[in-house]
């Protein structure tokens, strides 16, 4: 696989709560607010925002922008593989990553931080056209957040209710879900769990789960499984389905991803 690195510095002068709604990557974000009235959603988890506060998510790492007001917001953000990492450390740097739990300890608050000059990285990162240049950085950036990764303060995290629904549909994911079974199992009701879960992630529970399971074919798919199998085991029960949701997701058809 090629590396890839996606970095813009991007501001937004009246922002609107329906421009962000929760997504997921393929690959790993980093993510620094430089101004506005936000918090960041992250599988559950909110975050308060300060300028220069970094967040890190990983892969399938479902995340959205919780907007405070219409005050200007302006942001840092890089997306890469890990192809696009520097040097023999890219599986431990990336493994750091991937064994964190979903939602914890995705910020990097800048008070507790401001020693380091990892905006300055990210600016770098941003501004140059020249791809080796931008992995070196990329590569001393992740390299000093993943060594500072065990003195992140948690005490700021708030958990929102939904967190334990949002924590159960990750471990089942790949078995029968349904809104009545989730709301039948945590004493919720449909409308209520409707309401919340699109209020803070901008999505329905069903296009959440979908989201999530259509990531986890991608992978499957490029390790050489074929699609029939791959639907079957991401909880698909009717291949049509699959396939048009996954057309619809990434562009190309589940075959056209599988690894030759």
């Amino acid at each position: 696989m090629t590396s890839f690195i996606d970095a813009q510095h991007k501001y937004t002068e009246r922002p609107d709560l329906d421009l962000f709604h929760m997504h997921t990557h393929e690959g790993y974000e980093i993510y620094c607010f430089i101004s506005g009235t936000a918090k960041f959603f992250v599988e559950g988890t909110i975050y308060p925002l300060k300028p220069n506060d970094i967040l890190i998510m990983k892969k399938a790492e479902a995340h959205s922008l919780l907007i405070g007001s219409d005050a200007p917001y302006e942001r840092l953000c890089i997306n890469f593989n890990k192809e696009a990492l520097l040097g023999a450390n890219t599986e431990t740097l990336v493994a750091t990553l991937d064994a964190r739990p979903l939602g914890k300890k995705n910020r990097y608050a800048s008070s507790r931080f401001a020693a380091f000059h990892w905006r300055e990285y990210l600016e770098r990162i941003c501004q140059t056209k020249d791809n080796d240049v931008k992995r070196l950085y990329l590569t001393v950036l992740m390299t000093e957040l993943c060594e500072q990764a065990q003195h992140i303060d948690t005490t700021n995290e708030s958990s929102d209710n939904i967190a334990p629904i949002i924590a159960y549909i990750n471990r089942h994911l790949t078995e029968a879900l349904s809104l009545d079974s989730l709301c039948e199992r945590f004493y919720i009701s449909k409308s209520h769990l409707n309401r919340k879960f699109k209020r803070l992630t901008g999505s329905t529970v069903w296009n959440y789960i979908k989201s999530k399971r259509l990531l986890m074919a991608k992978e499957l798919l490029q390790k050489g499984i074929p699609p029939t199998v791959v639907a079957v085991q991401c909880g698909f029960n009717d291949y049509s389905a699959f396939f048009y949701a996954y057309k619809a997701q990434f562009s190309c058809s589940p075959k056209q991803d599988m690894a030759q």
